[in-house]
This record gives C-alpha cells, structure tokens and sequence, in this order.
C-alpha cells in the first residue's frame, strides 16, 4: 500500500514523523512524502501539480495532525475524495484499513 503524507509544515514535529515513517514501513507500506521531493525548488503552482499527480499514483492518502493549518493539504484532501482514495486521519484507520484489504 502506498501512502501519501499530507499536511507537514513548519510545525510538524520531526519526530513524530520519523516515528510515523518507521511504523508505516513496518506494515509493509510505501511511503510518499512529497516534502522530501524537489517542491522548494518549485513554484507553489507547480509543486501543487506535482503533488497531485503523486496523490493519484498512492493508494491512500494520511492526513496528518493539524492538516486544517495548511492550504496545501485542504487542497490534496478535496483532491484524494474526488478519486475516490482511501483517506486515514490516524495510525489506527491505517491498521485498520489494511486489516481490512487483507481479511
């Protein structure tokens, strides 16, 4: 399962996302983070484009805490529910989802 983190910004503790990522990748997940991508390079436009199309390539989409905060990531929400991508809000609708796909 691929997914897409979504809603980093400035005040997103380190940490936690190193410990989401350890986690993720421990239920066999691939993990897509497009603050690890070339988007500081690009404009906010072009960024946007290009997180889309790595929105329809993932699986599902994780709403980090304090995704509200972030223009960004309302955008990417609005974007993974019109395709119809499976949206998680925390590590436990991940477990769960992949319980789900695997039973």
């Amino acid at each position: 399962m691929t997914i897409y983190l979504s809603g980093i910004h400035y005040e997103t503790d380190e940490n936690f996302i190193h410990s989401l990522k350890r986690q993720l990748l421990n239920l066999g997940c691939t993990i897509v983070n497009p603050d690890e991508k070339l988007h500081d390079r690009l404009g906010w436009s072009k960024s946007l484009t290009h997180r889309l199309g790595l929105i329809l390539e993932s699986d599902t989409i994780y709403m980090l805490p304090k995704w509200k905060d972030s223009t960004t990531a309302r955008i990417e929400l609005t974007a993974a529910m019109k395709e119809k991508k499976n949206l998680c809000f925390s590590f436990n609708d991940i477990k769960n989802l992949i319980t789900t796909l695997d039973g």
